[in-house]
């Protein structure tokens, strides 16, 4: 007796799009389980049961309840598969934050008057001083294509302090 040699089976691993399209499929499939579970114990605080159909309803229930687990768990899942494909954004160069500032000011197209943002938010930084300001582009983490400004008088006759300065909206850092 002869055994050919097998080719084994090709896994290939699924691509963050695949994983994002399956990730929008489970929540239709949760919402329509959430909806289903509402609905019958909707109907069960309305119904008055004999003792048999008060254990069918309650059954019903329990595999209603199991079956969202089941979904969310997989959608516990399915979100950490995507963390570790998600591609990790470039963190912009000191060299590109100067250019966007210079293209701003420039353009004087800046709007301020933005809440500052936290210091555990701010990916990288950079200051550019253009008498009597100093402008520093901050890129938050979870939006690294958006740049923030801060500009601070630095030119008159008191120091500046910590906290001075005004920032602006967010601006892309790559031109249009």
């Amino acid at each position: 007796m002869r055994v050919a040699p097998s080719v084994p089976a090709r896994v290939t691993q699924p691509t963050y799009e695949k994983l994002k399209a399956q990730l929008a499929t489970l929540d239709k499939k949760i919402a329509t389980a959430e909806k289903a579970l509402q609905d019958h114990k909707d109907v069960m605080m309305r119904s008055r049961y004999t003792p048999e159909g008060l254990k069918l309803a309650t059954a019903k229930l329990k595999s209603l309840e199991k079956d969202l687990t089941r979904l969310q768990t997989q959608r516990k899942h399915l979100v950490a598969q995507m963390a570790v494909l998600r591609p990790a954004p470039k963190t912009p160069t000191a060299a590109q934050l100067t250019a966007v500032i210079e293209r701003h000011l420039k353009a004087d197209d800046l709007r301020f008057g933005a809440k500052a943002p936290k210091k555990e938010d701010i990916l990288t930084q950079t200051t550019v001083n253009k008498h009597p300001f100093s402008y520093t582009a901050i890129v938050l983490k979870n939006d690294p294509s958006k740049v923030i400004i801060k500009k601070v008088l630095t030119g008159g006759f008191v120091p500046a302090r910590p906290g001075d300065g005004t920032y602006s909206f967010p601006v892309p850092l790559k031109a249009k």
